[in-house]
């Protein structure tokens, strides 16, 4: 049996606390209605943070304290050295964990989170230091990745890169309702759009892996990437060949924090491309065409793969 494996059978009540908050979906709620635990186990998911968080200490036996994340005042519960939280796939101690969505690691600062390609403050104590995160519609977790929904637009993100879609209710209900067989309430009063949007990819690097400034040359970028053969400035263009003998012309604006990259002529799996460096972080965003469909089997990983590789050539 390994050090892991010992810990986790001796502290089922944590584990048991974390299985239902993967199982279960988070509604965003800033108050507890005080329904009882039969009733929200049976519902399927959780109505707030306070409510889950109560839900959970009855269930397990756990400790309840207070921290600050996702922009509000946040619950936690603990037992011995390892601590959760409510939208925490994964009990942290001092060590780093692996959780389904990045890995999470605990020091004297609070509860820190490694995703999309950076750490970031996920949870802090400190009542005087600013909360860290946004607040959010809903959230849960998949096989391998965290869903979350804020202002009409779904998150789809894991420890690499992000994938940001419209928050449509056909496709809410395909992924949540019949994918997952979480009750149909989840979803009642939820803010979504039916309508098309485009579909970005964010990959996002430190800044201290790219001390050079080869990241400010679009060019550069259009002509490191596999699928492109060359590409040369033309003044506010960049004309792109493409491997298959097309031409894709590119309209660039740069400033203080980089560039963007616009489609104006020809076709190319990118409408847009956005590099930026803001707060150390070193960001890659690209906008999708719209025949290409981000949510097909495999497409979404080698995605951001691809654009993973894109962000590592820049530095």
């Amino acid at each position: 049996m390994t050090g892991n494996d010992r810990r986790r059978a001796a502290d089922p009540a944590i584990d048991r606390a974390v299985a239902s908050i993967l199982n279960r979906p988070l509604r965003w709620s800033d108050r507890d209605r005080g329904e009882t635990e039969e009733s929200v186990l049976a519902r399927g998911w959780f109505r707030g943070a306070g409510e889950c968080a109560r839900v959970l200490a009855t269930q397990a036996r756990l400790e309840t304290g207070e921290c600050r994340g996702f922009g509000v005042s946040w619950p936690i519960l603990k037992s011995g050295a390892r601590t959760i939280a409510p939208a925490m796939p994964v009990a942290v101690s001092g060590e780093m964990a692996a959780g389904i969505d990045g890995e999470y690691r605990r020091d004297s600062t609070g509860v820190w989170r490694e995703a999309g390609g950076v750490e970031s403050l996920f949870l802090t104590p400190d009542p005087l230091q600013p909360a860290p995160g946004t607040p959010f519609d809903l959230l849960w977790f998949g096989d391998f990745e965290r869903y979350l929904v804020r202002a009409r637009t779904l998150e789809i993100e894991d420890l690499f890169g992000i994938l940001r879609i419209p928050a449509n209710p056909r496709l809410l209900e395909r992924l949540l309702i019949r994918s997952q067989r979480v009750e149909g309430g989840v979803l009642v009063g939820l803010p979504m759009i039916d309508q098309s949007r485009p579909q970005t990819i964010e990959v996002r690097r430190s800044d201290e892996l790219s001390p050079e400034e080869r990241w400010r040359d679009a060019s550069f970028f259009l002509s490191a990437r596999a699928d492109i053969e060359s590409a040369r400035p033309r003044g506010a263009t960049v004309e792109a060949r493409v491997v298959d003998g097309s031409t894709a012309i590119f309209g660039l604006d740069e400033d203080e924090d980089g560039w963007r990259l616009t489609l104006r002529d020809g076709r190319y799996v990118f409408t847009g491309i956005r590099v930026s460096r803001r707060a150390r972080t070193l960001s890659l965003c690209a906008t999708l065409d719209g025949d290409i469909d981000a949510l097909a089997p495999g497409m979404r990983g080698r995605l951001v793969f691809d654009l993973r590789a894109d962000l590592v050539t820049l530095g």
